[in-house]
């Protein structure tokens, strides 16, 4: 499959989960109000939502020769969020997230393969390609939200499958060691968070070992806060 297909099957693979999700809560998950804190359900969709919409303007206003605007502090772009959306009707966000996910997925349709490998469309890329930044914001990003949801809320075993799932389907767009690595570590973080430390450790070392450079990013992500008292993650920065 051509790479441009590859990203759009995740897009929609990433939607059809988005809404399997939302028409399988109980009433009083659905019905939930959310904290700045800890966010409900309906909180969880219109955050992901919002940031999908964001990177197509994104792209789109680079294509016009303008310098999108850098987001500072994603805290506080995040809790903005929240409070844009916190009242919104299921309805309203379930409409939203429809059409902020075509409008992505008509982006990339848009786009030639030369767009989709350039590494210098958007001014956060960090060098790499714009591929990566549409599939970290419209496929890895709402599942990593979903499956930590399912983890919380005693479905640990729909969470793995979903992002064991993820890791097959993403290690198949790039056989780089640092994506592989990338993909590993985002294993490696949801294991951690649904309490299997052994296997979030056994990927965390595989991440580390393809792409060293995330291993000063891992000593501070709050993903791995469960693991930090180990031993065996502890030897990991005996250096």
């Amino acid at each position: 499959m051509e790479l441009k297909a590859e990203i759009l099957d995740l897009l929609e693979r990433a939607y059809e989960e988005q809404q399997a999700f939302a028409a399988g809560l109980p009433d009083e998950e659905r019905a939930a109000p959310g904290t700045p804190e800890r966010w409900a359900a309906r909180d969880l969709v219109a955050h992901v939502v919002t940031w999908q919409e964001r990177l197509a303007h994104n792209i789109h206003a680079a294509s016009r020769g303008e310098t999108p605007p850098a987001v500072s502090d994603v805290d506080q772009a995040n809790a903005e969020i929240f409070e844009q959306h916190r009242n919104r009707p299921w309805e309203d966000i379930l409409a939203y997230a429809a059409r902020a996910v075509e409008v992505l997925a008509e982006t990339v349709r848009a786009m030639r393969d030369d767009d989709l490998l350039s590494t210098q469309t958007l001014p956060w890329q960090r060098n790499r390609p714009l591929w990566r930044t549409i599939v970290g914001t419209g496929y890895v990003h709402p599942l990593s939200h979903l499956t930590q949801y399912y983890a919380e809320h005693g479905q640990a075993g729909r969470g793995a499958a979903l992002s064991e799932e993820a890791a097959r389907r993403l290690a198949q767009l790039d056989d780089s060691p640092d994506w592989r690595g990338t993909v590993r570590y985002n294993l490696a973080c949801y294991y951690a968070l649904a309490g299997q430390h052994d296997r979030a450790m056994e990927a965390l070392c595989e991440a580390l070992h393809l792409a060293p450079d995330l291993t000063e990013w891992s000593k501070q992500d709050t993903d791995l806060v469960s693991l930090r008292e180990r031993p065996d993650y502890q030897s990991l920065y005996d250096a």
